[in-house]
């Protein structure tokens, strides 16, 4: 059997999220998904581990009956599994299976109660939703796609598949989740953000108070062997005030093989749970967090009192900055912290400006940053990063402000950190230099000046300038040369596209007109497309790409396995983006920022293909269904096309039938659905009306006549009707024998095959990656162009003319119809 790839494992899973869809939301079913999903691969585990005991045991000679009692100790398994708790019994559940699964949980926890005590005994398939719960049979239909699904680690295309796919699942329900997602999820592009900030390190203690689903914790083993670390050297800490939450963290860590996590369920502010020795708070060395924006707390019994130098109001929903101060409280004296937290702790005053005073004069207030709307799942609240370093913290006398607001990916439900964005909020403040309208270093001072207010565009204001309007030029015509002139970037990189869009005007060095060829903003659109300059820089850029590519090549032929040693993804990475840094440093159409991110972006996305090469080599596994396919098949996907486009086309006469005032111009024969319905009912009509007639020896000619007529209308519609079902079943059926085909021709590619295709596929994507920046790049042009021609290529004067002429036809007009 072929390894599970991440894309067919998510598949199965998401296939097995189908049977609840209907049922309930996706934030009430997610703990089931997760509860079996656990279930399952704990019981795999255990049978793998067994059976390698028991061939270990036979191997060194023991007797079969201390063969069976050693199988049977749990000291021997990572998870011991009972039997009631066990696949094979789970699988043939169908009744009471609610209940059963219930105490399947329960039994599972009781037998591994040091890893899993609390975990799983909350997640409870008889919980009502709404009127009812599940019933049996959708529950016994829910454990049999989790039969599908092998689990076992011989399975996997590579050690983390399972972890990685528990965080598609995490990403899939808060998408789903709405609101409710911010619970337990936070973007992961803001999560990368933070942890490159804190920049975590082998040997640390790093902790989130408010952990959710545990990304933060789990980016930071990631970022820390990105870097060459050895991420089992981090002690990785959380807690968590949610139950359901709680378990869905502790469940992701030990999916990701992060057994050592200390994961804690309390309310943070009132009873912090990571204790030293001596009952104190434990110190660490970096703190990462996402609090819940906008809180109320409870003041009575609160432990640890000593955290907090400025007490915030009960009331009024303002414990974002006692969620500050519990951190800055549990940082170590040289230890670093950035956490999310809403504008308004920037300049609000009363207790919020003593926090922030406090934080200022202790030098421990390093950076504001301010972030995009929109990151966040259901708000739309403006957040700010608050970095908090103790180390050099007293001899600090600045704040270093960033403004990232205007940078991002505009998304339909939210907007989205670029890597790019990322790559240079992180550049500029590991850099702490002033970028104009981006960063500024401000001095304690000044702060002071500005009473504690650290809202911040008091000191970076990335407003754009205000669009210019030169009155001479809109009057008299001309385009302003200094306009023209700050389309530098575009001049630079595209030679000669100037001299194609702008003729200098002989006798006024100031101005400039529109070319002859400039008719219109689509002939701008036509000269910026065939502009040979764009083409050539592109082209040269491409080419760049393609040499980087051919160089570097060996690195990544030598990521599969090689004498029983497993690549290294991250130092791949790490090697390739120096390197491609480096090779394009000398040009202008993509800033480093867009360079380094695009290559983030694009390993970030191959990643599991990567970790699959790395753990099993070249398999064909990894060459996309598509791709077979069109190598393989063209003309069965060209007769699916034609069929598809024919439905499309089918379901395109339905729709036009249904809209009103609807008239068969084109005689295809398609009728609205009420027209069916009556149709319908004045055949019924005639055909009785006939036989009355006939049994009375009355003429039912009429009648006859209108039962033909009704009946060739419907027998057209349904002609149509049928033609679209036998398409829907054809192309059912050519896609199963679609993946019979895949699947038969996919065993015939050998590994040398298979590694020739994958790692043109992977070059492929890597052009296309940056295809879409410069093809970007080549839009703002066009647009900064059709700008300056929207503003100056029609004066005022021009305009005056036409509605003179207008108004002298519409007199004439009236005129002649005897107004004066």
């Amino acid at each position: 059997m072929s390894k599970l790839t991440l894309s067919q494992l998510s598949s199965l899973l998401f296939r097995a999220c189908d049977d609840l869809r209907g049922n309930m939301d996706a934030s009430e079913y997610k703990e089931y998904i997760f509860g079996m999903l656990f279930l399952k691969r704990l019981s795999d585990l255990f049978d793998q581990e067994r059976e390698l005991l028991a061939k270990d045991l036979k191997e060194k000679g023991m007797a079969e009956a201390t063969i069976a009692g050693q199988l049977t100790n749990p000291d021997k398994y990572t998870f011991f599994v009972p039997e009631e708790a066990h696949w094979s019994h789970i699988r043939h559940l169908k009744t009471n299976v609610g209940t059963n699964l219930n105490k399947a949980l329960e039994a599972l926890e009781d037998a591994n109660v040091d890893a899993l005590q609390d975990v799983l005994k909350g997640i409870n398939f008889n919980k009502k939703i709404g009127q009812r719960s599940l019933d049996d049979d959708t529950l016994a239909n829910f454990i049999q796609n989790f039969e599908k699904i092998p689990l076992r680690d011989e399975n996997f295309e590579f050690p983390d598949l399972l972890g990685a796919a528990y965080e598609y699942l995490i990403k899939y329900f808060a998408d789903s989740a709405g609101k409710k997602a911010g619970e337990f999820y936070t973007p992961a592009d803001v999560v990368r953000t933070l942890v490159e900030i804190v920049d975590p390190q082998p040997g640390m203690s790093v902790y989130d108070p408010t952990c959710g689903s545990g990304g933060m914790l789990i980016q930071t083993r990631d970022y820390v062997r990105e870097c060459g670390g050895d991420p089992r050297d981090l002690a990785l800490a959380g807690q968590e005030s949610i139950g359901t939450t709680w378990s869905i963290c502790k469940m992701n860590m030990l999916l990701h093989g992060i057994e050592h996590a200390d994961i804690r369920q309390e309310d943070t502010l009132r009873h912090p749970q990571h204790k030293a020795e001596n009952n104190e708070l434990q110190r660490h060395d970096r703190v990462l967090a996402n609090p819940p924006f906008s809180q109320n707390y409870i003041k009575k019994d609160i432990d640890y009192p000593g955290r907090f130098a400025v007490w915030m109001p009960e009331k009024g929903k303002k414990a974002d900055l006692m969620f500050v101060q519990h951190m800055l409280a549990v940082l170590k004296s040289d230890g670093k912290m950035a956490t999310v937290m809403p504008h308004g702790v920037l300049f609000r005053g009363g207790e919020e400006k003593a926090a922030r005073q406090h934080f200022i004069d202790k030098g421990w207030l390093e950076a504001v940053i301010g972030l995009p709307a929109g990151l966040f799942y259901g708000t739309g609240i403006p957040a700010c990063v608050l970095v908090m370093n103790k180390k050099d913290a007293a001899t600090r006398d600045h704040v270093f402000f960033i403004n990232a607001d205007r940078e991002y990916r505009e998304g339909k439900a939210q907007n989205f950190l670029r890597p790019e964005d990322i790559s240079k909020i992180v550049h500029v403040y590991r850099e702490q230099k002033d970028v104009p309208g981006y960063a500024r270093r401000v001095p304690r001072s000044e702060i002071v000046a500005e009473d504690f207010n650290c809202n911040i565009r008091r000191y970076v204001d990335n407003a754009p300038p205000p669009e210019p309007h030169d009155v001479r030029a809109h009057l008299h015509g001309g385009v302003p040369i200094v306009e023209i002139e700050s389309m530098a970037h575009y001049w630079t990189n595209y030679p000669g596209l100037r001299e194609r869009c702008f003729v200098p005007r002989p006798d006024d060095p100031l101005y400039a007109d529109f070319t002859p060829a400039v008719i219109d903003c689509r002939a701008l659109a036509e000269l910026v497309k065939t502009d040979p300059s764009l083409a050539a820089a592109q082209r040269r850029f491409l080419e760049t790409l393609g040499i980087w590519w051919a160089e570097n090549l060996p690195l990544v032929e030598d990521l599969a396995p090689k004498n029983g040693q497993k690549g290294n993804v991250y130092e791949l990475r790490r090697q390739l983006l120096a390197t491609i840094s480096d090779t394009f440093s000398w040009q202008n159409l993509l800033t480093d920022h867009q360079i380094r991110g695009a290559f983030a972006r694009y390993v970030d996305d191959l990643k599991a293909d990567l970790k699959s090469i790395a753990a099993s080599g070249w398999g064909s596994e990894l060459i996309p269904d598509t791709d077979i396919l069109e190598s393989q098949f063209p003309e069965l996907l060209a007769v699916m096309e034609q069929k598809r486009l024919r439905l499309a086309e089918l379901s395109a006469l339905y729709a036009a039938a249904d809209e009103e005032d609807y008239e068969d111009s084109d005689d295809t024969g398609a009728l609205p659905a009420n027209e069916v319905k009556t149709l319908k009912a004045e055949l019924k009509e005639a055909n009785a009306q006939a036989k009355l007639a006939k049994r009375e020896n009355r003429d039912a000619t009429d009648f006859l006549t209108r039962a033909k007529v009704a009946e060739a209308r419907l027998t057209r519609h349904k002609t149509l009707e049928d033609e679209g079902k036998l398409l829907k079943a054809e192309l059912r059926a050519t896609e199963k024998k679609q993946e019979d085909l895949v699947a038969a021709a996919r065993e015939k590619i050998s590994p040398e095959e298979a590694k020739a295709v994958i790692l043109d596929r992977l070059y492929r994507l890597l052009v296309q990656t940056y295809e879409g920046y410069l093809r970007a790049d080549q839009r703002a042009c066009l647009a900064a162009l059709e700008n300056l021609y929207g503003k100056y290529a029609v004066t005022a004067k021009e305009i005056e003319a036409k509605r003179d002429e207008a108004a002298a036809k519409l007199k004439g007009f009236l005129v002649e119809l005897g107004y004066e």
